[in-house]
């Protein structure tokens, strides 16, 4: 297929080219002369996107061990950068516009949530980061489980979308009628937008990340 035609067919597709350093303006290129052109696991993209474009997909093991595990986690680190340094700046700057001509109760309440899923999101992170990838990196480099134990990792997805979710549904109801019409549809779209994102990414984790680990981790007990 031609990248061109599968950017069309899933819109949200552009959010993971430029964390694979696939730039647009691809032309009549396909999927796999992209991949191989900027030197990307052909299976690896087909597996974000199948996670991105298929609700119901859970990959197997197989198609997991087909895919570098380190450019797994490059990519989910890219989107962490991703989120915190452009798309959460693109929306706090619209917001504060979008806050100021509000009732001082709506104002607080609504800010007050952007802080705490900005700082759950942040903490999250943090924990990947510093627990998580680290853990399989160390896996993946011995070709084995140290001293094995099964690791439960709580990512608390369900927590950030929520409060997302309670953002946007604050948004919707309270931005005040004198706000510009085109500033609140923009300001929704990108919450939406954001929400969807970060909603494929829990699922990369839980259905990738989760289930790789438990792999190995019953590879060491065998």
């Amino acid at each position: 297929m031609k990248m061109a035609d599968a950017i069309n067919q899933h819109h949200s597709l552009l959010t993971v080219l430029p964390r694979l350093g696939i730039p647009l303006g691809f032309g009549e290129k396909s999927v796999e002369q992209l991949c191989d052109e900027h030197r990307v696991s052909l299976p690896l993209f087909l597996l974000i996107a199948r996670v991105y474009t298929e609700d119901s997909y859970y990959p197997s093991i197989d198609e997991l061990r087909q895919c570098p595990m380190a450019d797994i986690l490059q990519y989910l680190l890219l989107s962490h950068r991703d989120y915190l340094d452009h798309k959460l700046p693109h929306i706090e700057h619209h917001l504060h516009a979008l806050l100021e001509p509000m009732d001082s109760k709506y104002r607080t309440l609504i800010a007050n949530f952007y802080t705490q899923f900005k700082s759950d999101l942040g903490e999250h992170f943090r924990y990947e980061e510093e627990v998580i990838f680290p853990y399989l990196r160390q896996t993946l480099r011995d070709g084995d489980v140290a001293n094995p134990q099964r690791c439960t990792f709580n990512l608390q997805h369900d927590d950030i979308e929520d409060t997302l979710n309670d953002l946007t549904n604050l948004l919707l109801k309270y931005i005040p009628s004198d706000v510009s019409s085109d500033e609140r549809i923009d300001m929704l779209l990108d919450t939406y937008a954001l929400s969807h994102d970060i909603g494929k990414h829990a699922m990369m984790e839980d259905r990738i990340l989760l289930p790789y680990i438990q792999f190995l981790e019953s590879q060491s007990h065998d």
